[in-house]
């Protein structure tokens, strides 16, 4: 006959513990979550080590201002929460306005906005890149509160 041994509360690791590993469960799918939406853009490793060229001033984000209405707002929303009016339910725009977006390097939102990726355009047939390296400015501008 095997006797099981009887475990205290303070023997279990709290990640096992039931309440644990809840946690440890919900940060596990969280976890996979992000990263599955992460994975989604394929992204070379060298648009991660790009910065802005430009100079950012009140001018410079008044101007990322206009071309963000002008040719983000219809999905991304007037104030880039992705609530626009051509936000695809089944894959809506992102909100520019989460904290994540402003710990993304210039040069991947500069790649995401210059090459898109479906439901949303690429712009480097519409606009100069100085004038995305302008709205890469403000976009930061709208994660950091600003």
């Amino acid at each position: 006959m095997t006797m099981r041994r009887a475990w205290s509360a303070a023997q279990i690791p709290a990640r096992l513990r039931p309440g644990g590993f809840v946690l440890l469960a919900v940060a596990l799918v969280m976890t996979a979550i992000g990263a599955r939406a992460q994975s989604d853009w394929v992204i070379p490793k060298e648009a991660a080590t790009l910065a802005n060229p430009l100079t950012v001033n009140a001018d410079l984000l008044a101007r990322g201002a206009r071309i963000f209405q002008s040719r983000c707002r219809k999905c991304h929303g007037p104030e880039g929460k992705g609530n626009g009016s051509d936000s695809d339910p089944k894959h809506p725009a992102a909100d520019l306005t989460l904290p994540e977006v402003g710990m993304y390097p210039d040069g991947v939102l500069f790649y995401r906005v210059w090459n898109g990726r479906r439901p949303m355009p690429a712009f480097k047939t519409e606009l100069e890149k100085n004038d995305v390296w302008t709205v890469v400015a403000f976009v930061r501008s709208l994660s950091e509160g600003k």
